[in-house]
């Protein structure tokens, strides 16, 4: 296994389970991401987490860096190899906002909200980003890593220039130091217990505990999607992870994450 990665990134510095899961712990990786794709390449068992202090070329979605000096966050990115059908797989990283929401509520206390489609929000500030990367081999899924970066012990002098009016860390809202431990426990521990049951049921399992989180439907969206920007009020989710907007002239349509950005206008 390890001469299969060993091209992306140095040996883990350390190898220990929480919760029954393989966590594979890096000092300083190019992304988390790309770690987690070698290893699931490879063989590796479904549920590792790769964890880093640091990383060099981090993105989010729509290729957007992200930054966090080091010791400060958690970066983290997951590997599974689910046995569902591949409308779902989108949904993915609707649960996984579900359970940084809730776990950033267990243990700050703060209002944590989910901004479709993978963005946790506090007071309309992002203070956590997901990217789901899937692998598709002969139209069956091979596996999905999921990164999840969390914006933990930063001071606003150390979030990104360019987003310190939009984002916020967990300890600037509670006004004094996390524990990225306790966070990282009790988020996987939340991801066990959802991640069975959303095997089990699916889209109805899901939905409900994901709009219980929202701050995005029933708002008035600015969607640019490439053909200049739009305005709707987001109604639902579909089966396939989409957002459903309504508009003026009464026809709805579903939008995929991919196929569209959000302002952050409505949010603050």
């Amino acid at each position: 296994m390890a001469a299969n990665v060993r091209n992306e990134t140095a040996l883990p510095h350390k190898h220990i389970k929480v919760f029954e899961k393989d966590l594979f712990l890096y000092r300083k990786v190019s992304s988390t991401n790309r770690v987690a794709q070698s290893l699931a390449r490879s063989g590796i068992i479904e549920g590792t987490i790769v964890l880093s202090s640091m990383q060099t070329s981090g993105m989010g979605r729509m290729k957007r860096k992200w930054e966090c000096p080091a010791g400060r966050g958690i970066l983290m990115s997951m590997i599974f190899k689910p046995e569902i059908s591949l409308k779902l797989v989108p949904q993915l990283t609707l649960l996984c906002g579900v359970v940084a929401a809730e776990t950033i509520r267990k243990i700050t206390g703060c209002q944590a909200d989910i901004k479709w489609p993978n963005d946790i929000v506090i007071g309309g500030k992002k203070v956590c980003g997901i990217l789901a990367q899937s692998c598709f081999s002969n139209n069956e899924l091979s596996y999905v890593v999921m990164g999840v970066g969390i914006n933990v012990n930063q001071t606003r002098d150390q979030l990104p220039p360019d987003c310190r009016e939009t984002s916020t860390s967990l300890k600037l809202e509670v006004g004094h130091k996390v524990s990225r431990l306790r966070l990282l426990e009790v988020f996987i521990m939340l991801w066990n217990e959802y991640y069975a049951l959303f095997l089990k049921r699916g889209h109805s399992f899901l939905k409900p505990k994901w709009k219980a989180y929202n701050v995005t439907l029933g708002r008035e969206v600015s969607i640019n999607s490439g053909d200049g920007l739009r305005h709707g009020l987001a109604i639902d989710i579909s089966e396939r992870g989409g957002l459903i907007v309504n508009f003026p002239d009464g026809l709805s349509e579903e939008f995929l994450a991919e196929d569209l950005s959000l302002g952050r206008a409505h949010y603050g």
